[in-house]
C-alpha cells in the first residue's frame, strides 16, 4: 500500500497537528503542497477536496477531510485515544478544547499588529484554557492529561504550546505543571526525533507563507 499523503500548504496552519499525530503513530507520509490560488482552484474543480478545503489526508484507501476527523482517525489507528470509554471521552473533550485554544495562535502571524493582538489574547487564553490544562495535569500528577500514557490530547497540547512558546517564550511562566509537561514530553523518543531538523514539522510562518495563504484563501 502506498504511503499516506497529506494535502496542505508548505507551512504549519491546521495541518501541523496532523503532522504531529502521524509522527506519534510512527507513520511515514508524503506531502502534496498547494502552491498557488490557481493550483488550489484546479484541485477544487477536480473534486479532490470534499468541502473545497484543506487539509486532506489520503490514507488506507480513504480521503479524509476535516481536521478533527483526520486527527481522531489517527488517534484510533495509533492507539492514542485512551483505554476505555471514559478515557476516550476525556481525550476527545480535551482535544476539542485544545483545538479552540489554538485558534489565536493560528491567527497571530496574520495580524497587522501582532503585539497588540497578543496583549489582548494572552490573558483570555490563560483564564479560559491554560489554567484548565494546568489544573488537569495537577490532578493527574503523572505527566499526562488522561490515563498513564501518552494520548492524542498530550500530543496536541505539546504541539500547541510549542507554537505559543515561539510567540512568547514566557507564556508558561505561571504554569509549573505545564512547564513540567513540556519537559517530560520532550523526553519521549519519537518527540525528540520529530523536533530535530529534517523532520516534516514546519517552521513558524514566515512572510512568504503568510502571503501565499492570503492569496489563496483571503483574496
Amino acid at each position: 500500500m502506498s504511503k499516506p499523503v497529506l494535502h496542505y500548504l508548505d507551512g504549519r496552519g491546521r495541518a501541523e497537528k496532523i503532522r504531529w499525530m502521524l509522527a506519534a503513530c510512527g507513520i511515514d507520509f508524503d506531502e502534496n503542497f498547494v502552491t498557488s490560488k490557481a493550483d488550489f482552484q484546479r484541485r477544487v474543480a477536480e473534486g479532490l477536496y470534499l468541502f473545497k478545503q484543506v487539509p486532506l489526508l489520503e490514507i488506507d484507501g480513504l480521503r479524509i477531510v476535516q481536521t478533527g476527523s483526520i486527527l481522531r482517525y489517527l488517534g484510533h489507528k495509533g492507539g492514542l485515544m485512551g483505554e476505555n470509554d471514559t478515557e476516550r471521552a476525556l481525550v476527545d473533550m480535551y482535544t476539542e478544547g485544545i483545538m479552540d485554544m489554538s485558534n489565536a495562535g493560528l491567527g497571530y502571524p496574520f495580524m497587522p499588529n501582532k503585539a497588540q493582538f497578543w496583549l489582548e489574547n494572552k490573558g483570555k487564553l490563560g483564564t479560559k484554557y491554560f489554567s484548565v490544562y494546568e489544573n488537569i495535569l495537577k490532578t493527574t500528577n503523572n505527566g499526562h492529561l488522561v490515563g498513564n500514557k501518552q494520548t492524542m490530547a498530550d500530543v496536541l497540547l505539546f504541539e500547541t504550546f510549542t507554537h505559543y512558546l515561539h510567540i512568547d517564550k514566557d507564556v508558561l511562566n505561571d504554569y509549573p505543571n505545564l512547564q513540567a509537561f513540556m519537559i517530560s514530553q520532550k523526553e519521549i523518543p519519537w518527540v525528540q526525533k520529530f523536533l530535530r531538523p529534517g523532520s516534516k514539522r514546519k517552521d513558524f510562518p514566515d512572510e512568504k507563507y503568510i502571503a501565499l495563504v492570503d492569496d489563496i484563501f483571503h483574496s
